[in-house]
């Protein structure tokens, strides 16, 4: 319950130091993904991940190499998206919406030593299949997320 709260108030702090007047359109984040980011062992991994817009909300949904999926929600402010989610521990990703339109996140959960990793998402060709490249090492689990 204590680590709902701070990933709560983390997301609350980092949107506190965002100026409402960057804020790009919105609909422009919307879509599907290839998402290529860092374990914390420094294996790589692949997936795919699918941001929908909700009102004033955003849902995440991120289907990894082994079709695990895990679920997030997420709240735009300026240029930076910042998501929470649960891998097994409470966690945060924000990302920074880039000139090129891909979105580079950093990321952190519960019992990840305080330490902060990344994770780059591009934007993938409307009705072309998203297909994620393999991680670098195959034996490496995908990132501390929860399988739905």
């Amino acid at each position: 319950m204590a680590r709902a709260v701070l990933v709560c108030l983390v997301i609350l702090g980092l949107i506190g130091q965002v100026r409402a007047s960057d804020t790009p359109t919105e609909t422009g984040i919307s879509g599907t993904y290839e998402c290529e980011g860092q374990n914390p062992d420094g294996a790589m991994y692949a997936g795919i991940v699918e941001i929908v817009k909700h009102r004033d909300t955003y849902l995440v949904r991120w289907t990894m190499q082994d079709d695990s999926q895990v679920v997030g929600i997420g709240i735009l402010s300026g240029s930076m998206l910042s998501v929470s989610y649960f891998g097994g521990t409470p966690a945060l990703v924000v990302y920074t919406i880039a000139e090129n339109g891909k979105l580079e996140g950093k990321w952190t959960a519960g019992g990840a030593n305080g330490q902060v990793f990344t994770e780059t998402l591009t934007k993938t060709q409307e009705g072309a299949p998203p297909k994620p490249a393999k991680p670098t090492k195959r034996d490496a689990p995908p990132r501390s997320r929860i399988t739905v």
